[in-house]
């Protein structure tokens, strides 16, 4: 019995070494992704329509790019000014991208019916707590300025 409990404390100690080691790399397409996502909105809010994300009443599109590709560069996680909710939506977005296949209709255009059902079938599992969008989530918390993760009870 005690050599069983041994093994498993060790083989515990493993998994939490590896999930620590991991540490965030963009994944260029997810940012390309995300970046689609933001200057859409960003767009529509300039229109004078309803937008989701909260920009600055002097951002252009030119900086709010630069901004966002060095908060998805991982190396400046205060690079974006939003609330810690639409950071966490655009990480949303960032791992549901990261998690579909390279062919997707959403490389091609966001607007295809056909990215909305591969978005929605992601962000499903996203909001049911994928242990690959946990595992995602806490390497990219630190470099990206994350707020803590509330986990949904079930």
């Amino acid at each position: 019995m005690r050599h069983k409990t041994k093994a498993l404390l060790v083989s515990l100690w493993i998994l939490t070494c590896d999930v620590h080691a991991q540490s965030f790399a963009t994944n260029q397409k997810a940012a390309r992704f995300v970046s689609q996502v933001v200057m859409n909105d960003f767009h529509t809010a300039q229109a004078g329509g309803g937008y989701v994300f909260s920009y600055d009443s002097q951002e252009t599109e030119a900086s709010l790019s630069a901004r966002l590709d060095r908060w998805l560069s991982g190396t400046e996680p205060q690079a974006i000014v939003m609330e810690p909710a639409e950071k966490q939506a655009l990480f949303g977005f960032y791992w549901a991208a990261s998690m579909m296949p390279a062919n997707s209709p959403c490389f091609r255009d966001i607007a295809d019916p056909s990215c909305g059902k591969e978005l929605s079938k992601w962000m499903a599992r996203e909001l049911d707590d994928d242990p690959r969008f946990i595992r995602a989530y806490e390497s990219a918390k630190e470099p990206l300025g994350l707020p803590p993760i509330e986990r949904n009870a079930h």
